[in-house]
């Protein structure tokens, strides 16, 4: 029933028959995310269904995940509902969505644009909303130092699968010296709510509600304080559906009058973020390639950069370009 995780195959049956003590009908994996997380449906003799995360505990706590969805139920969004949970072991029994996200609903319409334009307002209406209050729960903080080591997983990852080789002393000492500077020219706020995997296949689409309760958050467990640019980078810049550019700057200009900011002062912070983002994209996917032999995050490389080049057109990014089309050529 569990091969996938056969070594937490016991433990993983004493949970489930903690909870399902009557036994259930089906238990089916299903497509897990870029981590080590594994996700399954259960499916009661009723048809009631439910989703199990196995989360082992070597790779990561599920504490993070859990606070932050009681967090958000409390705020009147749709994250789901915590039925059973087991911290030492890693195990959660969770509410089922359903199968249907927000990639499916865009896909499923390609070509009604007004379907689309709504989704996407829908989609920054719960960030607006969302980054109106903190938590009062302790969470880090997306500052400098955060930024520039998440670097790292381009460093060391992406430049090994794309040129085969390590960067020099040299070259990664200007990368490193180049960041530092860029960095400095945020204009934010690192005063808000992000939660840093907010894209169109974290976002389950609930036919039965309106507003934004028809949007179901999932992913959050990397939850951080930091600025309420990069989770709209998150929707705009998305390695899984292209998001045309035109679309994206009307989106964004939807989101800086909303907040009540200046569309310029968005923007930088939106190519400093942005391109801070898809460079530890290009890491992570490169990482799956080389470490865990999972080539399936390759084919969302050619848009991560295509949005990354977007980032880099910015003058305070001149440097970094410059730098770019030096090393990768």
């Amino acid at each position: 029933m569990v091969s996938a995780v056969s070594f937490r195959k016991t433990d993983l049956e004493e949970f489930l028959q903690n909870y399902f003590y009557k036994g259930f009908q089906s238990c089916i994996p299903l497509q897990g995310d870029a981590g080590l997380r594994s996700y399954y449906r259960i499916k009661e003799s009723d048809d009631r269904s439910y989703i199990l995360m196995d989360c082992p505990p070597t790779y990561c706590s599920i504490d993070p995940f859990i606070e932050i969805a009681h967090y958000l139920r409390s705020q009147n969004f749709s994250s789901p509902e915590i039925f059973h949970f087991d911290s030492k072991k890693g195990f959660i029994i969770l509410e089922d969505f359903g199968d249907v996200n927000v990639k499916n609903v865009i896909q499923n319409s390609p070509h009604d644009l007004h379907l689309r334009k709504n989704i996407y307002s829908s989609m920054l209406d719960v960030l607006i909303l969302l980054q109106q209050n903190i938590p009062t729960f302790s969470l880090k903080i997306y500052d400098n130092n955060l930024l520039l080591n998440e670097l790292k997983l381009f460093t060391e990852w992406y430049i090994l699968y794309r040129l085969k080789r390590n960067l020099s002393i040299i070259e990664l000492d200007d990368f490193k010296d180049i960041w530092q500077r860029i960095l400095n020219h945020q204009l934010s706020f690192n005063n808000c709510l992000v939660l840093r995997d907010y894209h169109v296949e974290n976002i389950m689409y609930l036919e039965s509600y309106k507003g934004i309760k028809s949007l179901g958050l999932l992913d959050f467990q990397d939850a951080i304080i930091g600025s309420p640019i990069y989770d709209v980078i998150s929707v705009l810049e998305d390695a899984r559906i292209k998001v045309p550019r035109a679309f994206a700057l009307d989106c964004l200009k939807y989101f800086a009058a909303e907040k009540k900011l200046e569309l310029p002062d968005v923007l930088v912070d939106y190519h400093i973020l942005g391109a801070q983002r898809n460079l530890r994209i290009l890491g992570v996917f490169a990482r799956k390639y080389i470490r865990d032999k999972n080539g399936n995050y390759l084919r969302y490389i050619p848009l991560v950069l295509e949005y990354l080049n977007y980032d880099l057109s910015h003058p305070i990014m001149l440097k970094l370009k410059n730098w770019f089309s030096k090393i990768i050529n």
